[in-house]
């Protein structure tokens, strides 16, 4: 018994001694004695949300990282506005580097079509040109621009503040509401806008005949250059020259100028547009407009054309009635009763840097810009 417990103690004893393998040698394990440990592999999930890879999802990829314009886009929609019933944009962005857009002003119909460059940093966008200014948007993804607060953070809580991407690249609308100096000699039209002072052919279209005729057959034109309104585009013809294109031709306006925005205004020799009639905007396509001669003045004021003799004193400004045609047009008829009835109210006119008011009893009742387009 004493021998089988010395022999078992010796071979536990062997068992625990470890090799000496020296300090500065590794310890290594043969491939045959290195432990094994068995992992279990997960079977595969499938998550029943999961899309397939397809078009959509792999161009919709950069709405979680930078944006590329790398194709050429256009966004379109409404933005608020302050004293208006909204601003409507349309943008093209071109993977160049340029920029187009077109801002009207709906219920005023004031157009501005913008051309420059744009700067993308990260996911803001930049529309940068000398003359205008517009908003800076943020890509909310690469289908929707976002207008930025004056902080510089996309405004999120409202989706009034998003313009959204049109399936393909859109042509911009040209038309816009001019006025400027036109003149025909020999049946050959020239047009000088008033607003930048561009001098543009114009093209002998359909649309344009009334407003040849009617020059031609005016004896006091005679040849010379008279400020006209109207309704056209600049596009270039088949030999690359920018040449204006008129949609619809709308009045002369002999003895006026083109208004000389460095140069105090006067009352007389220039087109007057009416903005506001008792503090209420009037829509700008109503093209309510009027113009002051020696002793009469005449105009537009929505639907039908007006002329009336007038008496000036200093300040002091007495308009006698009204003669008017007499069309109907419901969507011009409420403004129109309210602009004719205080252009005969007015008792006072003061030109304030670039606006005309017309008081009645130390009231402005009617307020008017010079007029550019």
């Amino acid at each position: 018994m004493k021998k089988l417990v010395v022999v078992t103690a010796l071979l536990l004893s062997a068992c625990s001694q470890l090799p000496d393998i020296g300090a500065d040698k590794p310890t290594t394990l043969s491939a045959e004695k290195q432990p094994v440990l068995a992992v279990p592999i997960p079977a595969p999930v499938t998550d029943a949300s999961e899309v397939a890879n397809n078009d959509t999802t792999e161009s919709l990829a950069t709405d979680f990282e930078h944006i590329f314009i790398d194709t050429d886009m256009t966004f379109e929609g409404v933005l608020p506005c302050a004293d208006c019933s909204g601003i409507a944009y349309h943008i093209n962005l071109y993977r160049d580097g340029r920029f187009e857009a077109r801002q009207e002003y709906l219920g005023r119909g004031q157009v501005q079509l913008i051309s420059g460059s744009w700067l993308l940093e990260k996911r803001t966008l930049h529309l940068i040109n000398q003359q205008s200014t517009l908003p800076v948007f943020h890509f909310r993804s690469n289908q929707h621009l976002v207008m930025t607060d004056l902080a510089g953070k996309p405004i999120l809580s409202s989706e009034a503040y998003q313009l959204s991407r049109y399936a393909s690249l859109k042509k911009l609308d040209q038309r816009q509401p001019l006025l400027g100096m036109y003149q025909l000699k020999n049946n050959v039209a020239t047009f000088i806008t008033c607003q930048n002072g561009d001098t543009l052919p114009v093209a002998n279209t359909q649309n344009h005949l009334p407003m040849m005729r009617l020059y031609q057959q005016d004896t006091r034109l005679n040849n010379k250059p008279v400020i006209a309104t109207l309704v056209g585009r600049k596009s270039a013809d088949q030999h690359g020259i920018d040449t204006l294109y008129i949609d619809k031709f709308e009045q002369f306006w002999p003895n006026a100028t083109c208004p000389d925005q460095f140069a105090q205004k006067q009352l007389q020799g220039i087109v007057w547009r009416a903005e506001k009639v008792a503090n209420r905007y009037i829509p700008h396509q109503l093209n309510v407009r009027l113009i002051f001669e020696k002793d009469r003045l005449y105009g537009f004021s929505g639907c039908n054309n007006f002329n009336a003799g007038y008496q000036q004193r200093a300040n002091t400004l007495s308009v006698q009635p009204l003669a008017s045609t007499r069309k109907f047009c419901a969507e011009a008829s409420n403004i129109e009763q309210q602009f004719t009835e205080k252009l005969q109210q007015v008792d006072r006119a003061e030109v304030n840097a670039d606006k005309l008011q017309l008081f009645f009893n130390n009231q402005v009742i009617l307020e008017l810009v010079p007029a550019v387009n």
